[in-house]
């Protein structure tokens, strides 16, 4: 378990802005509790009646991001909408990548660079890859990941190396890829090591030093990646994992196919030196029985694991943005900035 300062966990606590709160749910309930006695009683109805209908969406709205934390903060909202974000300490900055021959259509991929970026041009820096769940997009760790401000204050308390840190987009519009290559659609795997890890080293100074991270399918990339590509990629960090990618993915793949890409199946014949892997996913998470099953297997194993489990919280952003910095500050023991 990865136990972390109380100053440092008071600084990672995103503003208190109520967005993501109950108060704000029981706000707009009242108010559609009133809207709807107004449209019995009163007449002219429909005024009343429309703003019934506009509080219900607003309640439903906020009650689902009072569960799940998707918008936790203005700044949160406003980059969700515009990708424009102001870190109190690294920068944020984007590219455009796809690939057409393995149709992975262009998207956005958003990149974190620490301060120290700028200040030490000679300087070299390992890469933190995050991958977002499904239905999800690259905006999501900057956004309901809080994943700039945890970056800048872990940097700054010297709790993690300073690091870059790609968020990139593994769904193709609708379709999540579970970081795989489906059958007659996105070959996302491919892509990842034909096209988005060279230029992410092409463009930025990297060290050859690379951590991948995820939350639900990007747990789940994180984890099969991780183990099946060793030669890419050091620490792993599953937040919210899944031991398979699903059954909508088996009769794409086949049986053989399915189990080849499931940890879950392979772990036990896996013959490989030490994996430093954290594992963390939310207390009342219908996955934890999973997890736990994981945990077990990557135990068998002999290697360096850390399972951390959010108190009270289900399968949530909530959840994942608690776990983050304690998987970063984990996979932060496994590397360093270098100068080459």
């Amino acid at each position: 378990m990865i136990t972390l300062p109380s100053d440092v966990v008071d600084a990672l606590k995103p503003p208190a802005e109520w967005l993501d709160s109950w108060g704000l749910v029981v706000f707009f309930g009242v108010l559609l509790v009133g809207f709807v006695v107004r449209a019995v009683l009163r007449r002219p109805r429909v005024r009343w009646i429309v703003l019934s209908v506009v509080a219900g969406i607003l309640a439903a709205t906020t009650t689902a991001n009072a569960i799940v934390g998707y918008v936790p903060t203005v700044q949160a909202a406003r980059f969700l909408l515009t990708g424009d974000l102001r870190s109190g300490g690294g920068s944020l900055v984007s590219f455009s990548l796809g690939d057409s021959s393995l149709d992975v259509e262009d998207s956005r991929t958003y990149v974190y660079l620490p301060k120290e970026y700028a200040v030490h041009p000679d300087r070299h820096y390992p890469v933190v890859f995050l991958i977002p769940g499904s239905p999800g997009s690259s905006t999501d760790w900057f956004g309901a990941g809080n994943a700039a401000q945890a970056l800048d204050v872990l940097i700054a308390t010297g709790l993690i190396p300073p690091e870059i840190v790609v968020s990139p987009n593994q769904n193709s519009g609708l379709q999540d890829t579970e970081c795989l290559n489906l059958p007659g659609g996105p070959q996302w795997q491919t892509y990842l090591y034909s096209d988005l890890v060279p230029y992410v080293d092409a463009h930025y100074r990297t060290n050859g030093q690379r951590v991948l991270a995820g939350m639900s399918a990007g747990g789940f990339c994180a984890l099969d990646q991780g183990l099946r590509h060793r030669d890419v990629w050091g620490p792993i960090v599953a937040l919210e994992p899944f031991g398979d990618p699903g059954s909508s993915f088996a009769s794409a793949l086949g049986s053989a196919g399915y189990a080849a890409v499931s940890p879950s199946s392979y772990l036990p014949s896996l013959s490989l030196p030490d994996v430093p892997v954290f594992l963390g996913t939310g207390a009342k998470a219908t996955e934890k029985p999973g997890v736990d099953a994981l945990t077990d297997q990557l135990q068998a194993k002999g290697w360096t694991v850390v399972r951390q489990d959010d108190p009270g919280q289900g399968h949530t952003w909530l959840a994942a943005r608690d776990l983050l910095p304690h998987g970063l500050v984990f996979a932060g023991r496994y590397v360093h900035p270098s100068d080459r």
